[in-house]
């Protein structure tokens, strides 16, 4: 095998191995339980993967989620630019529900993205399929196991 091979090929693992530091959290995955119905969901922690979201998904499982971790709780803004189906969405302090929105539209063609900003901060954000919240019976303040 000749160096230039061997670069190529060492080159290409030390990318990938990079490319695995960088990615790896925004494709974590973890067990949120919410009363006492467990959803497997997909973490976005790092900026990139909060500001892709659930974007360019066609839908999620009955018992899927994408699931938001912040450092601080505020009251972050979530919108559905690029979102082809409606969600709830589930903003979490302290293991408990703090603030919903309910059945979060996608946009049509030429709309502008509908924004909802919660009136509690929170540290976590839970994206389910919209209905889920109402079908589960889910309130302010229903307890949240979740990382």
């Amino acid at each position: 095998m000749t160096f230039k091979s061997k670069f190529i090929i060492l080159t290409a693992v030390a990318l990938a191995g990079l490319a695995l530091l960088v990615f790896w959290p925004a494709k974590a995955r973890t067990q949120v339980v919410i009363g006492d119905v467990k959803f497997d969901v997909r973490m976005a922690i790092t900026p990139q993967a909060r500001e892709q979201g659930l974007s360019g998904r066609t839908g999620l499982g009955e018992r899927e989620g994408m699931f938001f971790v912040f450092d601080k709780p505020d009251r972050y803004a979530f919108w559905m630019k690029d979102m082809l189906f409606a969600i709830d969405i589930l903003y979490i302090r302290d293991g408990r529900i703090v603030d919903m929105a309910l059945n979060m539209p996608p946009p049509r063609a030429g709309e502008t993205p509908a924004v909802h900003r919660p009136v509690e901060s929170a540290d976590r954000v839970l994206e389910v399929m919209a209905g889920t919240a109402q079908k589960l019976g889910w309130a302010k303040g229903t307890r949240v196991v979740c990382p």
